[in-house]
């Protein structure tokens, strides 16, 4: 079980770091649009919320996706191999996977749009 989960865990990692790096570059490719937002009137804070607020649907979303869509073959695994539909492994294992996700979420989205918001708005408009 440890070493499949060793496994697991080195797959699922880089996975993880794909999944942030994208994170990121849509995020950073997006000054345009806070430098625009702040142009217009809206504070740093009103665009951290907005941004806070759309890394907390993409958490939702890549959680509710990873769990509907592992319920079924993990359940068909446990029944066939263990006898019983639901998987072995640690308790803390769900949670943990989750904490992850929303981290990595809430990192990737937070960490460029702060970057976004140092710049003064006329010079992002003007960058390419």
């Amino acid at each position: 079980m440890w070493i499949n989960l060793a496994v697991i865990v080195v797959l699922l990692g880089y996975l993880l770091l794909s999944i942030a790096n994208k994170l990121v570059a849509a995020t950073s490719q997006r000054r345009a649009e806070i430098a625009a937002l702040r142009l217009v009137g809206t504070t740093p804070r009103q665009i951290r919320v907005m941004m806070r607020r759309e890394a907390a649907v993409i958490a939702a979303s890549a959680l509710t996706t990873g769990l509907l869509l592992s319920a079924v073959p993990l359940a068909l695994l446990g029944q066939g191999f263990l006898g019983r539909p639901w998987p072995q492994g640690p308790a803390w294992l769900l949670p943990a996977i989750a904490a992850t996700v929303v981290a990595t979420a809430f990192l990737t989205i937070e960490l460029p749009t702060r970057q976004a918001l140092r710049t003064p708005p006329a010079e992002a408009l003007r960058a390419p």
